[in-house]
């Protein structure tokens, strides 16, 4: 899948747009990232990173256009790390509305026009009531439409459980944009693409879905909201 990102650093890339990274913080001191500000939902009164997962994402969102590392999808944005994860990567739905709601309260004065969530929570059962979480009073729910409401698109992941994405949250609510992984590694179709140098050769052909990713069954239902990337060794 071409996702029209710079393939190389030339010097000449910048996206002036801010995107807030809800994950386990990003270093403030990285580089290659551009971080501006941030709030801690975990209250360990830091929004430093010390899993690396969130500064991972950062990354791949917005890495500056430099000698240094990778190019991101929008280099040089303003990032906003809202850590509401631990060191482990665990969290809480109420850490995670609070800082979908520090989003939604700031977004309009600091130009946040993205929020990434690339983590999830599985369920048993289907969560999404086809009315915004107002049916089942589903408070995360609701807080990802008041986000939505305020101008902001958010993007999730659709986990790797490999199963039906409808039983993991947020990746199920129609008001999101649901990202499942599949493997590209040139950009092209073709099924031609091999993996790089330092990357662990993979079970996946080239241009087809991993296995890991969840994924959409019912396209009536998901089709409008679930897209695929490229998601391995990324």
């Amino acid at each position: 899948m071409l996702i029209r990102a710079q393939p190389l650093p030339d010097g000449t890339g910048s996206v002036n747009v801010g995107i807030a990274i809800i994950d386990t913080g990003i270093d403030p001191t990285h580089p290659d990232l551009n971080v501006a500000w941030g709030v801690d939902c975990v209250l360990k009164g830091t929004t430093g990173d010390p899993n690396g997962h969130g500064t991972h994402v950062a990354g791949t969102a917005a890495a500056i256009d430099n000698d240094i590392g990778v190019v991101g999808v929008a280099p040089g944005s303003p990032l906003y790390a809202v850590r509401v994860l631990n060191k482990n990567g665990n969290g809480s739905t109420s850490r995670l509305i609070c800082g979908i709601d520090w989003v939604t309260a700031n977004a309009a004065t600091l130009g946040i026009r993205v929020a990434n969530m690339s983590f999830g929570f599985g369920t048993k059962e289907k969560k999404d009531d086809r009315n915004s979480g107002l049916t089942v009073h589903d408070a995360l729910h609701l807080a990802v439409c008041r986000l939505v409401d305020a101008g902001v698109t958010v993007v999730v992941s659709a986990e790797n459980s490999s199963r039906d994405l409808s039983q993991n949250v947020p990746a199920a609510f129609p008001e999101v944009l649901t990202v499942t992984a599949m493997r590209d590694e040139d950009g092209i179709p073709g099924a031609l693409g091999t993996s790089p140098p330092g990357c662990t050769p993979d079970p996946y052909p080239d241009d087809e879905a991993t296995t890991f990713s969840n994924y959409s069954t019912v396209a009536s239902e998901d089709t409008s909201h679930v897209i695929a990337a490229p998601g391995f060794c990324v």
